[in-house]
């Protein structure tokens, strides 16, 4: 099931930023500068946001949730051997990831919009209480690697990659945080069980090199089932679509990070059908 290749990819993302271990003796360090969306590693934050703190001192082992408890119905809030918990407004968050310079943890979906704090603590030492401003959506996509966007053939599954690019009229999946509440209201500590689309559904816009995708050509955008904090987008490749496009969505008027392409071959051969859907 995608949802558990999806927390080895957040673990992933999160062993960029490992330094060396820590001393057990010391708080946990770390500032406001350091807490970051995932996705985008900008500071920008939302309720049901999938988060990282870098810093040091942060735990004593790396452990991830995939490799701890990879079918929790309720996710943790502690992982194994590290001691250390992240609370977001006094809410326990759950951990995806620790090491001694990244923690990965998801911003409680319960949370509004405004002013929050973030704390973690390891072993009761605390770290320094850091106040956020959190935004009612904070959309980020997730990379791949580099500059590639994370991406799936919406129909096959399979993870389109540098070297197995899409095609205008393909229908195409991708992944990120911080898209802001959905239809069915997430629980803190639970996957999605089902599909739900986004309340902010009107106001996305899906944009390839600057130009926006026309909205009918997009069939799903909200939770990402078996996940928590993931949202995921379904749309078809319009017959426009140039080779290697940067994609961004707007929720709102809030911007995904850019420089983040699509891998796109347009001299690809397509299937008569998928053309006609891909056309305007």
């Amino acid at each position: 099931m995608h949802g558990r290749r999806l927390c080895a990819l957040l673990a992933t993302a999160a062993c960029a930023v490992l330094a060396a271990p820590p001393g057990e003796r010391w708080a946990p360090a770390y500032s406001h500068t350091s807490i970051l969306n995932l996705a985008s590693g900008l500071p920008d934050l939302a309720p049901n946001t999938v988060a990282l703190i870098f810093g040091d001192n942060l735990s004593p082992v790396v452990v991830s949730r995939a490799e701890a408890a990879p079918n929790a119905a309720v996710l943790p809030t502690v992982l194994p051997g590290t001691g250390l918990s992240v609370k977001v407004n006094g809410i326990l968050a759950a951990i995806e990831y620790a090491s001694p310079a990244a923690v990965v943890f998801i911003v409680p979906p319960e949370l509004v919009a405004g002013p929050a704090s973030i704390v973690l603590t390891r072993n009761g030492l605390n770290g320094p209480v850091v106040r956020v401003q959190l935004q009612d959506a904070a959309p980020g996509l997730l990379p791949l690697e580099s500059n590639w966007a994370l991406a799936r053939d919406a129909a096959t599954g399979e993870w389109r990659l540098p070297e197995r690019p899409s095609v205008p009229g393909d229908e195409v999946l991708l992944y990120g945080t911080g898209w802001g509440p959905a239809l069915r209201r997430s629980i803190n500590l639970q996957p999605a069980p089902r599909p739900s689309e986004l309340r902010a559904r009107d106001s996305l816009q899906v944009f390839l090199e600057g130009m926006e995708v026309p909205r009918g050509l997009i069939t799903y955008a909200g939770l990402s089932p078996g996940t928590a904090g993931i949202y995921e987008l379904r749309f078809h490749l319009p017959e426009w679509t140039p080779e290697d496009p940067e994609i961004r969505i707007s929720i709102g008027g809030r911007w995904s990070q850019g420089g983040l392409r699509l891998r796109v071959d347009p001299s690809r051969p397509q299937p008569p059908g998928l053309r006609m859907r891909s056309t305007q």
